[in-house]
């Protein structure tokens, strides 16, 4: 495991968006400013490593900004060519990936 920078508050630990109230805890880091992801780890295709999609989380990574590669043999998603995004709606993660780019082999 990592400990890196929450992608979605900036390490703030506060809401970003200032949505509940300026002061809010981030719900994603839970106002630590940091977060856990498990080696190795890429940026999230899906919200390009920034963990928000419009002002919500986002649902490939949730929110952290990184998403963990599998030990297992990965290749890129047919379905979103990698992007991570859903082909009817770039708000929408890839429903055969969830948003994370890649399928495991097999």
């Amino acid at each position: 495991m990592s400990e890196i920078t929450c992608s979605f508050c900036g390490g703030t630990g506060t809401d970003p968006f200032g949505i509940m109230s300026w002061q809010s805890t981030c719900s994603v880091c839970y106002g630590k400013g940091v977060v856990d992801v498990p080696k190795p780890y890429r940026p999230c295709p899906h919200c390009g490593g920034t963990g928000a999609v419009k002002t919500f989380a986002c649902t490939g990574c949730g929110g952290k900004g990184y998403v963990p590669l599998p030990s297992e043999p990965v290749v890129t998603c047919p379905d979103c060519n990698g992007s991570g995004d859903d082909s009817s709606n770039p708000y929408l993660d890839c429903l055969k990936c969830r948003g994370k780019g890649f399928v495991v082999v097999g």
